[in-house]
């Protein structure tokens, strides 16, 4: 765990992305979040595959943070969508790690 915050703590200084994926990649359930840092903006998107075969992407959802749109290398995401909290970053990370899953009260649909 401690390696993790390290990590995502470091890197989330530079844009780019990090990744951390389960392997073997599971038929059901979340198999990877993705990390997108730019100028301390944070995107992050857990990939989860459904019961069905369907994919969905879960991301966070700040409504309070308004409708402007927030470059993130190159493509412009809703502002709800965006953190500038790396404390909320790392416990995504860490909550993946440790149970394979984030609280859908953090990452939803």
């Amino acid at each position: 765990m401690e390696d993790v915050e390290s990590i995502v703590f470091e890197y989330s200084k530079f844009d780019g992305v990090i990744s951390l994926s389960v392997t073997p990649v599971p038929e059901t359930g979340p198999y990877e979040i993705n990390l997108y840092a730019d100028s301390g903006n944070y995107l992050l998107m857990l990939n989860q595959y459904l019961d069905d075969g369907g994919h969905v992407v879960r991301t966070l959802n700040n409504t309070s943070a308004g409708t402007k749109r927030i470059d993130v290398l190159g493509d412009c995401y809703q502002a709800s969508l965006i953190t500038r909290d790396i404390g909320v970053v790392i416990s995504c990370f860490q909550e993946f790690l440790s149970s394979g899953n984030v609280s859908s009260l953090v990452l939803s649909v």
